[in-house]
């Protein structure tokens, strides 16, 4: 296997956004300390630092991968990994607005919706799901 096998589209909360909103939460508590701020200041000061650090310790993710033998979905409650084989079928199409929705079905009976996969191509994902074997609806 080597990375051009790999295919797939994710986001997770740990990106330089998210840093970068940490880094200012830090200079806002460091400012409260050296300019004796009120203690109003303090408490929102600490309110954005705990609003950051949870999101970064959480990392939300949405989005999925596909290897050559199995897929991993980010799903709001966690990763779900399952086979190639385990996938019943995909359904892929476009929505009244013109993004792409995409929906896995597992053997076991469970949906999977393909989170992020609004703006690419159907084209594209029919190309992939099917080089790898999956059966596609569409």
């Amino acid at each position: 296997m080597n990375l051009t096998d790999i295919y797939g589209l994710g986001h997770q909360a740990r990106g330089p956004k998210t840093y970068l909103a940490l880094g200012g939460a830090f200079l806002t508590i460091y400012f409260c300390v050296t300019l004796k701020a009120d203690l109003l200041v303090y408490a929102l000061g600490a309110l954005y630092l705990a609003f950051v650090l949870r999101r970064l310790i959480l990392n939300p993710g949405a989005g999925f991968r596909l290897w050559p033998d199995r897929i991993d979905i980010f799903t709001a409650k966690g990763l779900v990994r399952a086979s190639l084989e385990d996938i019943e079928k995909v359904a892929i199409g476009s929505a009244s607005d013109g993004r792409t929705i995409c929906a896995v079905r597992l053997s076991d009976g469970r949906n999977f919706p393909l989170e992020g996969v609004g703006r690419m191509d159907p084209l594209k994902l029919i190309r992939e799901f099917g080089r790898r074997g999956v059966p596609i609806q569409s």
